[in-house]
């Protein structure tokens, strides 16, 4: 394209001109360790000021020449795709899902769709501050409304049935999910900085909520003896219904629905679905793993210790605290042996807790959850939403109070792979229970 009103602004180093079709002046710099030239616009049309603006940009690129900075900007995405070609091949498999889907869900629609996918050395302080702000609405917006509609019909691409797969998601995120999100972004932007995408790394910080935080932080959502025994005691009996809802008769004979009404007969998948579901709460509250742990474990990972002549379960080392021996209750045991009367996936290799394909059950959440709102259990007193963590939470609560096992903390930290600091941050006011009698006696 022919150039008009050329001029150099640094010797044989740096012109500007404009283009016939456009009054806004372009530069022309050479780059010395990439060969041959860059150009880009200084967005003036005055000559005075677009000279000015070439010779602090060539001066610039010198700059960042000298400190061995990336020369073309990078956006969002190009320094996602970037970093994620070196950083995936050292995760766990938990681990890169759980980024993916991270930066799929939240990190992607903000930094490249709202921000339109602006270059890093353009993102400032505040562009963080702002995602938090976004982040906490985007479920009740109209934007994440919308997702979470358009996802009820969508087809499950790992069988034929039909299901949302953001049904269960939290209309309003806990400070801890925030917490992860603030420090996966300075992961992200840490990588940047070594590699001199970016001059320096942006402050980013989740907002806390002091009475959020401290609810959280005081305790985790347990169940009392009493709602455990509610919940295990109306699931004898859910494993075996027939129908949800009833056919109406009039005078001994069966009348036609009325509108909206509907009778639910359930088939043997099903029926083996909620008896699964059974044994993995009780599995679950008697062995205190995590649910990723329990999502990975097959059968082959039961063992007998020739030590204690006891059963234990060896975690896998692409779980969250990676591999450890980890002894359950026996009674845990029991109803794994049930589970597996009644599963055609039975060899070493299989998952323990899987679908009809032998594929491991991603989320047993949802279902839980409609359980534990039908029984009235679904929040605790303080108003912390329960879900499948909320087993192991009771497990270490047990543990922690029972009176015949004298156990430690650090014995139970070890146990169930975490550390002491935690179990005596979450379950400190079992202790003080248990030394009542010390504390009120003169």
């Amino acid at each position: 394209m022919p150039r008009e009103n050329y001029e150099w602004v640094v010797p044989d180093e740096a012109a500007i001109y404009t283009r016939p079709n456009s009054s806004k002046y372009q530069v022309r710099m050479k780059a010395p360790v990439k060969g041959g030239y860059i150009i880009k616009s200084t967005g003036k049309r005055d000559v005075v000021e677009a000279r000015k603006h070439a010779q602090k940009m060539y001066y610039n690129l010198l700059l960042k020449i000298e400190n061995k900075q990336e020369i073309k900007k990078k956006s969002f995405q190009q320094s996602y795709d970037l970093w994620w070609s070196y950083d995936s091949k050292t995760k766990s498999v938990s681990r890169v899902k759980y980024i993916e889907g991270t930066f799929r869900r939240y990190f992607n629609p903000y930094f490249v769709e709202n921000l339109n996918n602006r270059s890093l050395e353009m993102l400032t302080d505040l562009d963080f501050e702002d995602y938090f702000v976004w982040r906490i609405d985007y479920w009740v917006s109209d934007a994440g409304k919308e997702k979470i509609k358009n996802q009820k019909n969508r087809k499950n691409n790992k069988g034929d049935q039909k299901h949302s797969k953001l049904g269960n998601v939290a209309k309003v995120p806990a400070y801890k999910t925030l917490l992860m999100e603030a420090q996966l972004l300075k992961q992200f932007f840490s990588w940047c900085h070594r590699r001199n995408l970016i001059p320096r790394q942006p402050y980013i910080k989740a907002p806390k909520n002091a009475d959020v935080v401290n609810k959280e932080k005081a305790r985790r959502p347990s169940f009392t003896n009493e709602e455990y025994k509610k919940l295990y005691e109306y699931m004898r009996g859910w494993v075996k219904e027939k129908n949800i809802g009833a056919q109406p008769r009039i005078n001994g004979t069966f009348a036609k629905l009325k509108e909206g009404q509907a009778v639910k007969k359930k088939h043997a998948l099903h029926f083996w679905h909620r008896e699964q579901l059974r044994n993995y709460v009780l599995f679950m509250a008697n062995s205190g793993l995590r649910p990723n742990e329990a999502r990975q474990m097959r059968w082959g990972d039961i063992h007998w210790s020739g030590y204690a002549e006891k059963q234990f379960v060896k975690v896998r080392a692409t779980t969250k605290t990676g591999e450890r021996d980890t002894f359950p209750l026996p009674s845990a045991f029991t109803y794994l042996d049930r589970h597996k009367s009644s599963s055609r996936f039975t060899e070493d290799e299989d998952f323990v807790f899987c679908d009809h394909k032998g594929r491991p059950i991603q989320d047993f959440n949802k279902t839980l959850s409609t359980l534990l709102d039908k029984l009235g259990i679904k929040y605790d007193e303080s108003g912390r939403k329960r879900s499948v963590y909320s087993l192991r939470h009771f497990y270490a609560t047990q543990r922690l109070s029972s009176k015949d096992a004298k156990l430690e903390i650090e014995e139970l930290a070890e146990n169930m792979g975490t550390s002491p600091t935690t179990i005596f941050q979450h379950y400190r006011h079992i202790s003080t229970h248990k030394v009542a009698d010390k504390l009120t006696t003169r």
